[in-house]
């Protein structure tokens, strides 16, 4: 028999497998990889090490039927629907599945957290739940003894560093789906690849890479990204219409194998480099061992086998790997919402995916992929899953529909998380106290105020307290005489009734209530000569309390302007430059008469309230970025966010440093 009568048995073997698959169940798979660190050291933990890897499976295998090993070594455990296994850095993964809804899902793996957690705690090990290893580079890491691995780090490695970090340093989180019959899984396959750049940014959880701080979003991506393409990204041809189970079959045997199952090695698999399966089955039919293996040798953003895996999500805490299940779930198996995205999505090619990544990894939330901003995508995304729950499933999703809401990843928390871990500097018997005025999204819901504010406040040597809303001159008062000052942050708009004009085109919605408030607040604090800090709309609401008045929107009133003051993700990093004047109170807050900040508004100064000067501009357009009010102690305002840029920028965290001074010697 001819080498092209092997490859068409060959191909009908995968194409009969991927029919096996053909069902309705609407069943979830769930595969979720735990990085193992020492406590207290964060030091990576080793397969070998007393306590390590090796020791934490035994210790697990008690609750499980099979031990499976690799050569000598234990390397996973099996029982009913689920399987323990350990990838090439000793990242522990379970596999779990099927099941029909997500608390199927989250009772099994709150099971298994139950098993591991003590064995973990008896050992001095952690898992941190992120999607890459904190601890070390990923060449640093010790890889474990499996043959599969040694084939896979020399082989990969060769090709790019990135390969390396792709095994060692990640963990991921993973879901698969049902599908129907052919067209249905192609359908799922193309419309999982599209969305794979909008997933990864949802569930971007990798703060570290090679043990620094990352310089770019979705690092997960961004390492797939750096590989060899040839096994990893978009499918080659996948996004066309004719795309089927034959063209993955063909992508598949036409891929370099790196290592086969073989029998007859001491091993049990022999290493083939750059052999593809077509070569190495040019002169027989694979078994069924063989297909799987094949189908397990490439990584991209969504694979097929007998099912749809979808696989561009970082591992993340429980919760939120739960929130992503009922999403994918809702998403998947709704056929109105496919039809909605395939509708969406019918122009995306292969380089409008690849872009995508690129421009999420650039600026993440502030990225515009498809022709659209990613947070149309986000929103949309979230919509579609919202309207097709099953009944109790609201409350799993909302910790992904929260953080989508406020735009921002896990990977942006984290550093705030071990901040609080770590602990602020220690707090002083005579710490000033600062009332910080809420922000109301809608006044009849609830308030919030933003981590920068309060953190920078506390690092700074202040205790911060969160101010109710009242404009009563009793209460605004005893709030006068109780804190030591005052800070006002950004939000909406001020109404335009408040400086006596007409509300304009383009003006956002007010918060009635916190411009009362505020107008109160100022100038009772003012007459005080209780210390203030304005930021952005904090700054503009000061101006008004104080007669001054504001251009509704900066491009209706300076239509040929060229300086964008809304800037994309994100707001750490500095847009544009601002003058500060010589001899200000600002310049010796600050320490400098230039400084690039950051910028987000679309309104400004015109006139200013009584006894106020600019302090700052843009010199590109002369917007006032900066007010103070020389005859006080203190009272400052800024048109930038030091609360995103204080970690970063020693300007803004001296501006903060000064507020609290202030407040002390009040």
């Amino acid at each position: 028999m001819s080498k092209a009568s092997f490859h068409e048995i060959n191909r009908r073997k995968l194409i009969s497998y991927f029919e096996t698959g053909d069902k309705a169940n609407q069943k979830l798979g769930f595969e979720l990889e735990h990085i193992l660190l020492h406590v207290g050291t964060c030091e990576p933990v080793t397969y070998s090490e007393p306590g390590g890897v090796r020791d934490v499976l035994e210790q697990l295998s008690v609750h499980y039927d099979r031990k499976i090993y690799d050569g000598d070594n234990l390397v996973g455990l099996e029982r009913p629907r689920e399987v323990i296994s350990i990838e090439p850095a000793g990242q522990l993964e379970i596999s779990m599945g099927p099941f029909s809804d997500v608390v199927e899902v989250e009772t099994a793996y709150l099971r298994f957290r139950d098993w591991l957690d003590p064995i973990l705690d008896e050992f001095g090990v952690e898992t941190p739940m992120l999607g890459y290893n904190p601890s070390a580079s990923a060449r640093e890491l010790e890889l474990t003894p499996k043959f599969r691995y040694k084939c896979m780090t020399d082989f990969l490695g060769n090709q790019a560093y990135e390969g390396i970090c792709m095994m060692r340093g990640t963990a991921s989180l993973q879901v698969s789906i049902d599908f129907e019959d052919e067209a249905d899984a192609v359908r799922k396959l193309r419309i999982a690849e599209i969305i794979a750049p909008i997933l990864s940014l949802i569930c971007d959880n990798s703060p570290i890479y090679e043990g620094e701080e990352r310089t770019c979003n979705i690092v997960r991506t961004a390492v797939w990204a750096g590989m060899n393409q040839d096994r990893v990204g978009t499918i080659p041809g996948s996004l066309d219409a004719s795309f089927g189970f034959a063209e993955y079959a063909d992508y598949i045997l036409s891929r370099e194998a790196i290592l086969v199952p073989d029998a007859d090695e001491p091993q049990g698999w022999r290493y083939v480099g750059a052999q593809t399966f077509d070569e190495i089955y040019a002169d027989r039919e694979m078994t069924r061992t063989e297909v799987e293996h094949a189908l397990s040798m490439v990584w991209p953003d969504a694979r097929l086998k007998n099912f749809v895996e979808i696989r561009p999500a970082d591992a993340m805490p429980i919760e939120y790997c739960l929130a992503y299940v009922v999403l994918i779930r809702s998403l998947f198996y709704s056929k109105r919402n496919l039809g909605v995205l395939e509708s969406l999505l019918v122009n995306v090619g292969e380089d409008d995916v690849n872009e995508a990544k690129r421009q999420l990894m650039e600026h993440g939330y502030g990225a515009e992929i498809y022709g659209r901003p990613i947070e149309f995508w986000v929103d949309m995304l979230l919509v579609l899953a919202t309207g097709s729950l099953a009944p109790g499933e609201a409350s799993y999703l909302e910790p992904l529909a929260s953080m989508a809401k406020y735009r921002f990843t896990l990977a942006e928390i984290w550093p705030r998380l071990m901040e609080k871990r770590r602990a602020m500097p220690a707090g002083e018997p005579d710490a000033p106290i600062i009332g910080v005025v809420p922000r109301y999204d809608f006044e009849w819901t609830g308030l919030a105020v933003g981590d920068g504010y309060l953190s920078g406040l506390l690092e700074t040597g202040a205790v911060p307290i969160v101010l109710p809303l009242t404009s009563d001159p009793a209460h605004i008062s005893r709030l006068v005489e109780w804190c030591d000052g005052f800070l006002i942050p950004g939000g909406q708009d001020v109404d335009p009734a408040r400086y006596g004009a007409r509300r304009k085109p383009h003006t956002h919605r007010s918060a009635t209530s916190r411009d009362a408030m505020e107008q109160a607040l100022v100038r009772a604090a003012v007459a005080a000569d209780k210390p203030i800090l304005g930021i952005c709309r904090g700054m503009q609401s000061l101006n008004v309390a104080l007669g001054g008045t504001l251009h509704q929107d900066i491009l209706a009133e300076y239509p040929d302007q060229g300086l964008l003051h809304v800037q994309k993700r994100p707001f750490d990093m500095p847009a544009h430059m601002v003058e500060v004047v010589e001899g200000s109170k600002l310049e010796k807050l600050v320490g400098a008469t230039r400084l690039g900040v950051n910028t987000i508004h679309h309104q400004s100064i015109a006139k200013l309230g009584e006894g106020l000067v600019v302090s700052a501009v843009s010199p590109d357009d002369g917007i006032v970025e900066a007010i103070e009010m020389p005859d006080a102690h203190f009272v400052v305002g800024v048109q930038w966010h030091p609360e995103h840029m204080w970690r970063r920028r020693p300007h803004s965290k001296r501006l903060f440093r000064a507020l609290v001074e202030a407040c002390r010697d009040r």
